[in-house]
């Protein structure tokens, strides 16, 4: 028998609990909450994003500004470089300069000296090497005086104060701006170069002001952004390494007629008064005196060798006297060139400035020179050394002291000379005039020692 299930009785279905009711109001609101918790969470995490790219781009550019900053030391450092390395080329041309005021201007002015003499004596011994320089001051550092400039914009603005005066005003710019160099000569000795010059440069990236600054009169570090030294040593190419042995030197023949040459030699060494290389023909009345004591006439020679030197196409004149050929005598820096090629040549009015501004300087003629006015020509301090491509014509009874050089002379006056003179052909006497000339050998030996131009020596540069 099979069983039937109990059946349960049936329950009624549940309903859900019902939720409270709300009103209209509470509805948004509990929107507008969470939307807002929403956005707390995003702009924070918005925010931290930030910080953290940030902190990545902070690291990143660490080494830009580690770049920034090396670059600015090294254009500092570079310019300061710059300037002294200026200052050693501005050096070596202003030794080779002429006079130049306090500012370092070219000047005319007779109280006015050159660069060199301001700052370089003659040595009054030869332990420096023959020919050596002294400086000013000698060896009291606290009468040291030092040229500067500063540079703006590519104009330079100098000083050039003179032992016991005033030091000049350098005009340096109120917003510091420019570069600036000082040079500072050093007493020389063999141990540098026999005969040779020391100086030093220090370069600055700004001038500086006061007493700190980079142009200041004294031994006080320098207050700019950055400074550098250079170290240089010149030596001079002598405008004349050789002086000729007698009064008057003459490639041809001395053409004198009636006129008299009263030529005179006191160098015991040579007594030469005329050597030609031709004939000479001069008044009964010329007298050719030597050394004193002598006893005799002074030496009057003709050679030949005299006349294959002055008629040779290959300037052995010219090498013979001045150690190189004429294209390279006229390049030097301290050597001053005239051009009179043009109308015949130049009279004496066309080379005042020159003279004027020149005391010490080889000048050079290219034409003919006429010596048309009664002038001194030089002095026993400053000699000159006069040298003419052309015809040298003394028209006017001038005193010539010093060292003349001429392709020929044509001598019209009754003038003098004091030191030597040499023509690579002819000299010609206007018949009538006196020609007045006397050997000085201390005279000469200021022209060989002293004239020429400063060159730096190779492989004297350095950086202190």
């Amino acid at each position: 028998m099979t069983r039937c299930p109990k059946l349960q009785p049936s329950r009624p279905a549940q309903r859900p609990a019902q939720r409270p009711a709300q009103t209209r109001a509470q509805r948004p609101a509990q929107r507008r909450a969470g939307r807002s918790a929403r956005g707390v969470a995003a702009l924070t995490v918005v925010m931290v994003l930030f910080f953290v790219m940030a902190l990545v781009s902070a690291y990143t550019n660490r080494n830009l500004v580690f770049e920034q900053r090396i670059s600015a030391n090294s254009y500092r450092a570079n310019r300061a470089l710059e300037a002294a390395d200026a200052g050693i080329e501005w050096t070596v041309a202003m030794l080779n300069a002429g006079r130049v005021d306090a500012n370092c201007a070219p000047s005319l002015g007779a109280n006015d000296t050159d660069f060199r003499s301001r700052y370089l004596v003659d040595s009054t011994d030869e332990t420096n090497g023959e020919g050596g320089f002294d400086l000013a001051w000698g060896v009291v550092q606290a009468n040291r005086v030092y040229p500067a400039c500063i540079i703006t914009n590519g104009v330079s603005r100098c000083i050039c104060p003179t032992l016991g005066a005033a030091v000049p005003d350098i005009g340096a710019p109120a917003d510091g701006i420019g570069s600036a160099f000082r040079v500072a000569f050093i007493l020389p000795g063999n141990a540098i170069r026999p005969g040779a010059m020391q100086f030093s440069s220090r370069g600055c990236a700004n001038p500086g002001d006061g007493n700190t600054s980079c142009f200041a009169q004294n031994n006080t570090a320098p207050a700019v952004d950055a400074n550098s030294g250079a170290l240089a040593t010149v030596g001079l190419v002598r405008a004349l390494p050789v002086v000729p042995k007698a009064t008057l030197t003459v490639g041809g023949d001395i053409n004198a007629g009636t006129a008299n040459l009263l030529i005179s030699n006191g160098d015991f060494d040579s007594g030469l008064t005329a050597h030609a290389g031709g004939a000479i023909n001069a008044a009964a009345a010329s007298r050719y005196e030597g050394p004193a004591g002598s006893g005799s006439n002074g030496k009057v020679d003709t050679d030949a060798v005299v006349s294959a030197l002055a008629g040779a196409a290959n300037e052995d004149w010219f090498r013979k006297l001045f150690g190189m050929d004429s294209i390279n005598y006229q390049r030097q820096p301290a050597v001053v060139r005239v051009n009179c090629l043009a109308g015949g040549g130049c009279n004496l009015a066309a080379l005042n400035n020159t003279l004027l501004g020149h005391p010490r300087n080889p000048i050079w003629v290219d034409g003919n020179l006429d010596i048309n006015d009664a002038v001194a020509l030089g002095d026993a301090a400053n000699p000159r050394l006069l040298i003419v491509t052309g015809t040298l014509t003394v028209s006017a009874n001038a005193s010539l002291v010093g060292f003349f050089h001429a392709d020929r002379v044509a001598w019209q006056a009754s003038a003098t000379v004091r030191g030597a003179l040499v023509s690579r052909t002819d000299f010609d006497a206007a018949a009538g005039t006196t020609a007045t000339m006397a050997y000085d050998k201390p005279l000469l030996d200021i022209i060989r020692l002293r004239y020429g131009s400063f060159v730096r020596a190779p492989g004297s540069w350095n950086l202190f």
